[in-house]
């Protein structure tokens, strides 16, 4: 929380886009499993089929059960023909009872037995004589499955994006449906963006409408159709121009690992600082010293001119302005302007609330706000943040890249140096930036690295984490 801008004097990097190219990793599938049931008939019997479970496989003998497949949420019976060919559908059905898919398969009837192999990650379906069907756990995950849904009510839509569904590749014109995902319990959304970027938040939902996954996948925007590739097991979302997005199943099927995500930037300005009290409260101060709020999807912006803004916990913003005799100033949301009742004496603050905030003079020395004065604790440190438990770090550049923490009564040298700029959300979520915009995290022992790169970044205290890249691009981590 309430980070400053990063040291004035460290070199300029020319460094590209951060990549926001969502990495994963797969979700632990359950083992299959076999269960005995009655042999009736399922209520989506496919045509031409029939169940036939036998005793064994040299017996045409009924059995009193049924051997059935469990695996990841879906019941698959070996179901024979009522033609009695040598050959099954291997039929999966969903928690609802739904058919979700079928396979033909030949080589075996009369099902009696269902084996499952961990090691090779089959299933094997034994029948008359002792024939066999073997399929890989790979084989037996039902296609997605497209369907035209209304574009509203849509479902809580992530920040910073929109529904626009078209008609076709050639026309911007707004469809009366919009084509989603049904798969595995799930509905995936191909959302647009609010700045039209050309690039779509592919949002996955459960069954109670919360966002499970979502993904930014650049290439293409305004979704107008969604195809399903059974041969490569892929997805294709294609947009205006017949620009496409092709994802594989796998990807869908894996949870990403937390990523910065890119988010709007004001219009018409570039961001040199960002500030996060919490997710509620985000505060931005572009390259001419203008403060800007974040809505939730747009930032409004506000009063200025300031040099530095730190946002407490409690949504209090608070400022400095050291070309103006090291002004400390506190936002009137109510007069939408800044007060200038407080005294002057520092380059920059941090703030827990409304009433308790830490400054740093032009020298380094380090003041606690009584609530009427400024008073001396420590020195000499380059930066603060201060957390929403009042945790308090500083970083000292000019000292080997030093990180401190504040004791209560004095600067700690026992963190590992590297780092130029710090910012604590609170004792659990401490971020740092080193000399050539590399992100870290505090695990408690050691500094952490965090794909990406950042000229400045934020954090707060019920975990929220957002920063800029060097060309002033706003990103959210999530």
């Amino acid at each position: 929380m309430n980070p400053s801008l990063k040291f004035a004097n460290l070199a300029a990097l020319c460094l590209g886009l951060m990549s926001v190219t969502a990495s994963s990793q797969a979700v632990a599938q359950p083992l299959p499993a076999i269960a005995q049931v009655p042999p009736s008939p399922p209520p989506a019997l496919p045509a031409g089929t029939k169940v036939t479970c036998t005793q064994g496989p040299g017996t045409g003998a009924a059995a009193a059960t049924c051997p059935v497949l469990k695996y990841d949420g879906y019941t698959y019976w070996a179901l024979s023909y009522g033609d009695n060919r040598i050959g099954m559908t291997i039929a999966a059905y969903d928690a609802t009872g739904a058919l979700a898919a079928k396979w033909e398969k030949p080589g075996a009837r009369y099902v009696y037995g269902i084996t499952v192999n961990p090691t090779n990650k089959t299933v094997t379906f034994a029948g008359q004589t002792d024939a066999k069907i073997t399929m890989t756990w790979d084989e037996l995950v039902p296609p997605p499955v497209v369907v035209l849904v209304p574009p509203v009510p849509a479902p809580a839509i992530p920040s910073g994006m929109k529904v626009t569904c078209t008609q076709g590749p050639g026309t911007g014109a707004a469809a009366a449906t919009c084509p989603v995902i049904k798969w595995k319990g799930y509905t995936i959304w191909a959302f647009s963006y609010t700045d039209n970027r050309v690039g779509m938040g592919i949002v996955a939902y459960d069954a109670a409408g919360k966002v499970v996954a979502q993904w930014e996948k650049p290439g293409a925007r305004y979704v107008y159709g969604i195809t399903v590739s059974t041969t490569d097991k892929t997805v294709t979302f294609a947009g205006q121009s017949d620009a496409k997005i092709t994802m594989k199943w796998s990807d869908l099927l894996a949870s990403p690992t937390p990523q910065w995500v890119l988010q709007p930037g004001p219009q018409g300005a570039t961001l040199k600082q960002i500030s996060v009290g919490s997710a509620n409260a985000v505060w931005g101060l572009d390259t001419a010293g203008f403060n800007w709020k974040w809505t939730g999807a747009t930032w409004q912006k506000m009063g200025g001119t300031v040099t530095n803004i730190s946002t407490a916990s409690d949504g209090t913003l608070w400022a400095t302005n050291p070309p103006d005799s090291l002004r400390v100033l506190k936002w009137d949301a109510t007069g939408n302007k800044w007060t200038w009742n407080l005294p002057t004496g520092m380059k920059q603050v941090t703030a827990i609330n409304a009433t308790t905030a830490w400054g740093l003079d032009t020298g380094g020395s380090l003041f606690r706000w009584t609530g009427s004065a400024w008073e001396k604790k420590g020195c000499c440190v380059s930066q603060l943040s201060v957390g929403a438990d009042g945790e308090l770090w500083a970083t000292n550049p000019a000292d080997s890249n030093r990180v401190l923490r504040w004791d209560g009564t004095k600067w700690t040298w026992n963190i590992p140096a590297g780092m130029t700029f710090v910012s604590v959300g609170n004792v659990k979520n401490i971020w740092a930036l080193d000399g050539s915009d590399q992100v870290y995290q505090w695990s408690g022992t050691a500094w952490q690295k965090v794909p990406g790169a950042l000229r400045n970044i934020s954090a707060a205290g019920d975990g929220s984490v957002w920063g800029l890249n060097a060309q002033g691009l706003v990103y959210k981590w999530q």
